[in-house]
């Protein structure tokens, strides 16, 4: 019989990790579209060695909600399998110079498991 011990140990080693990258700026500036983020991170995600076989492991979904009186429209990425925040970077980076709009968007990091991509303000003397 398994002790309630042993249940913790199980519990504690599948470890889920999520991300988000938040994407509200561009979006009010229309610059870009969510939906073209998400076809692009879904299909160059690559586990494993393969590109877009992400299974049930990694799960990337589109994430709207309310902070601090302002709409965060945004994209998660739910782990159960060690994933870098790095990778993710790496990723959105990409998809920004693919596009054409990486002179005038940046990536940064806001917490330990976000990132928020801004538009970059020229200053004009």
């Amino acid at each position: 019989m398994l002790s309630k011990k042993d249940d913790k140990k199980d519990a504690k080693q599948i470890s889920y990790k999520k991300f988000t990258v938040d994407f509200s700026s561009p979006l009010e500036n229309k610059l870009l579209t969510l939906e073209s983020v998400l076809k692009y991170l879904q299909a160059n995600t690559k586990l494993n060695g393969l590109k877009g076989k992400l299974g049930k492991t990694i799960l990337i979904n589109m994430d709207e909600r309310r902070e601090k009186n302002k709409n965060c429209i945004a994209i998660s990425v739910d782990s159960s399998i060690k994933f870098s925040k790095r990778y993710i970077r790496y990723l959105v980076k990409k998809f920004l110079k693919k596009e054409g709009i990486a002179k005038y968007l940046t990536l940064s990091a806001t917490s330990p498991n976000a990132y928020a991509v801004k538009v970059i303000k020229k200053n004009e003397a």
